[in-house]
C-alpha cells in the first residue's frame, strides 16, 4: 500500500513537471515579428494608424489587422508549404500613401523540420535567405535576423518618415 502511493506520487510529479510547455514556447515556430519606427536619427519606435495588413494568394482568411490603429508592431507568419510568403500592408488613412495605398513585404525562406524534445515534439525551423519590401509610403525596411523564432526579438524593422 505504502509503495502504490508512492508510485502515485511519483507519476504525479513526473506528469507535472514533463508538461510544462515553457521549453516549447521558445522554440520557433514562423512568425516573423516587424517593428515600426520613423526615420531619424536615431530612429525611434512608432506607431501606424488605419492600416489592414493581409496575405496574398494564401488558403485561408489571411486577414491579420483589419483597420487597426496604434500598430507598433506586427507579426507576419511563415507557412511550411511554400518557401515564399507575400503580405500587404493597405493604409487607410486618406492622407497616408497619397498616390499608392499600399506597401508589401515578401518572405523567401527555407525551412527544415527539426525534432526539439519529447514534449515538444518536432518544429520547422526558418531562415529568410531574401527579404524585398515595396517603397509607396515604407522609406526603408531591413532583415535584422534571417532566423526566425517566436521570442520577442524583431526580425525585420520597417521605416516610415516622420510626420511633422
Amino acid at each position: 500500500m505504502y509503495l502504490s502511493k508512492i508510485l502515485i506520487a511519483f507519476i504525479i510529479t513526473l506528469v507535472f513537471f514533463s508538461c510544462g510547455d515553457k521549453y516549447c514556447n521558445e522554440s520557433g515556430i514562423g512568425m516573423p515579428l516587424v517593428g515600426v519606427y520613423a526615420l531619424g536619427t536615431p530612429p525611434v519606435a512608432a506607431k501606424i494608424n488605419s492600416v489592414t495588413i493581409y496575405g496574398v494568394d494564401q488558403v485561408k482568411d489571411s486577414i491579420l489587422y483589419n483597420n487597426v490603429s496604434d500598430l507598433g508592431s506586427f507579426y507576419t507568419p511563415l507557412s511550411i508549404t511554400r518557401d515564399m510568403v507575400k503580405y500587404v500592408i493597405r493604409y487607410d488613412d486618406p492622407n497616408v500613401g497619397m498616390q499608392f495605398k499600399y506597401d508589401t513585404l515578401t518572405y523567401t525562406y527555407s525551412k527544415q523540420l527539426e525534432f526539439e524534445t519529447p514534449e515538444c515534439g518536432a518544429m520547422y525551423k526558418f531562415t529568410i535567405e531574401e527579404f524585398k519590401y515595396t517603397t509607396h509610403s515604407i522609406a526603408y525596411a531591413e532583415l535584422v535576423t534571417p532566423e526566425v523564432n517566436n521570442l520577442e526579438s524583431q526580425t525585420v524593422k520597417i521605416y516610415y518618415v516622420a510626420e511633422d
